[in-house]
């Protein structure tokens, strides 16, 4: 490794410098670098430890390997202190980074394990601690990191596949330095214990980038933190991979290839709408490239290349309708807005799907039919709804059984009670559960898949929306209209063994069957 060209500090002495870096440290001799390569660089993974020599003034570097001791006389007491402090720790951290536990994935109890022990070791280094938990929770496929404040102990939990998993409990003390460190790495204000804040940074892991947002509220019991993880290989880029049913996939590319209009999606927070927009504007943008791409999002949760993506900031005046209108203003045929949330948003996307803009967008409604309803309540009027928008899909995310456990089995009755099948109905399906194993944490399911139902705009609906007719009678025409259904999605998978009745009840509630 060279010589760093930016660093973090440096410390001359009479005859040496030596730099320190996130990627390393350096020794370099005063006026140029050494050509001697034993002493032009070294990474923290082989240094050991360093020293003061306080008579002779002399700062010591040690490292691990065959590379020899370095030295730095004429240095100050000060800045030598400091400089063994910063070494110290930091080769204490890149020791522990060697450990297998920061190498690959542990699920269940070695996870526990692992974490466990760092946490004994970690009383003076909490962002050793706090590495371990975002590496394992990347390679576990967390999405959020939760750490809850205690009277007498912080607990941490993964959401891993939309399920919270129990990982440690820790003294509440520790947890509160293990809170002030996040909120270093976060760029959060430390000293600010009573007020909200936010922060971002990103890890490593395996070669690639991981995002991390985190958001600090306080709390009675002391500061809650909660980390949310993107990961951009758990990215799904292709409509064809969500889980969409075949009718479901082939109605939705027709109406994503028509030059305007308005396509809404709805669900619960975590149901994966934004997952299907970044799939659709990726296909979007390898097929149509002399298209103008543009995204407004709170946050941006994934780089695309080749769209102009824009993070609202509040702070700034910038939220989705202002940034929307600028948007408008820069030529684009293809829009992004992360969610519509308020009657100018509302109003100023519904408009663009009119003027020859292909918008997507989240709202948040119980049904498909909902939307329309929720759209009214912001104020737009009937007749620009139903002349905008040409489509609505609703999702739903659900547990897939586990590869290396899942086996046949038989639904027991109260399991066909529920979603309101009879044996004679479940002829012919090739249910599977999973029995439990390390890979998937003996939860018996490992990944998701998405349940969609597609409700064009036809005509009759179109007429229904105008007339202002009350929702159970928009919902009625969504059954007869819609292509697919969250149910007929989800019992078609369980049916083929992909996902289990238990989890279709668990996600999608009770089954109406009228």
């Amino acid at each position: 490794m060279g010589a760093s060209t930016v660093t973090t500090e440096r410390i001359t002495g009479r005859q040496w410098s030596l730099h320190l870096s996130p990627e390393g440290v350096a020794l370099t001799y005063r006026g140029r670098v050494s050509k001697d390569p034993d002493y032009q660089a070294a990474s923290w993974e082989e240094v050991s430890h360093a020293e003061f020599a306080a008579r002779q003034r002399r700062l010591m570097v040690f490292f691990s390997t065959t590379r020899p001791t370095w030295v730095i006389a004429g240095v100050r007491r000060p800045e030598a202190l400091w400089a063994v402090q910063v070494i110290s720790q930091a080769a204490a951290r890149a020791a522990l980074r060697r450990q297998p536990s920061f190498q690959g994935r542990l699920a269940g109890e070695a996870l526990r394990t692992a974490v466990a022990e760092v946490v004994k070791r970690s009383s003076d280094q909490p962002s050793a601690l706090a590495e371990l938990l975002m590496v394992q929770a990347v390679h576990n496929g967390a999405t959020d990191i939760h750490f809850e404040p205690g009277l007498l102990q912080t607990a941490v939990r993964y959401r891993v596949d939309g399920q919270l998993l129990e990982v440690v409990e820790m003294p509440a003390e520790l947890g509160a330095r293990l809170v002030s460190c996040l909120k270093v790495i976060g760029g959060m204000k430390v000293f600010q214990r009573h007020v909200a804040q936010t922060g971002r940074t990103s890890i490593t892991v395996a070669d690639r980038a991981v995002d991390v947002r985190l958001t600090c509220l306080p709390t009675t019991q002391g500061e809650k933190i909660t980390l949310r993880l993107f990961d951009p290989d758990r990215a799904l880029l292709d409509p064809a991979a969500l889980g969409m049913d075949t009718a479901v996939l082939e109605a939705y590319q027709e109406l994503i290839t028509r030059p305007q209009g308005c396509i809404f999606l709805t669900g619960p927070s975590g149901s994966g709408k934004t997952t299907t927009m970044y799939a659709t504007l990726a296909s979007l943008r390898e097929g149509f490239a002399d298209r103008v791409f543009a995204t407004v999002e709170e946050p941006v949760e994934l780089d695309l290349a080749g769209i102009a993506q824009t993070e609202v900031n509040r702070d700034v005046g910038l939220d989705f309708a202002q940034g929307l209108r600028t948007v408008l203003r820069q030529d684009p045929q293809v829009i992004m807005v992360g969610e519509i949330r308020d009657s100018e948003t509302a109003g100023i996307a519904v408009q663009a799907g009119l003027t020859g803009h292909l918008v997507f967008s989240t709202v948040h409604a119980p049904s498909a039919a909902g939307v329309f309803t929720r759209l009214a309540q912001l104020g737009v009027e009937p007749y620009l709804i139903a002349s905008s928008v040409t489509a609505v899909i609703a999702q739903r995310l659900v547990r897939t059984v586990c590869e290396g456990c899942g086996a046949p089995y038989s639904p027991p009755d109260a399991e066909l009670k529920a979603v309101g099948l009879s044996r004679e109905e479940m002829a012919g399906g090739t249910f599977r559960r999973g029995r439990g194993c390390e890979a998937c944490g003996n939860t018996g399911y490992q990944g998701r898949t998405g349940v969609f139902a597609l409700l064009p705009v036809t005509r009759r609906l179109r007429e229904a929306i105008v007339a202002c007719r009350p929702l159970p009678e928009l919902e009625a025409i969504a059954r007869e209209d819609a292509v697919g259904g969250l149910w007929q999605s989800g019992l078609a998978k369980a049916a083929a063994g992909i996902t289990t009745l238990e989890e279709l009840a668990s996600v999608l509630g009770r089954r109406e069957l009228s």
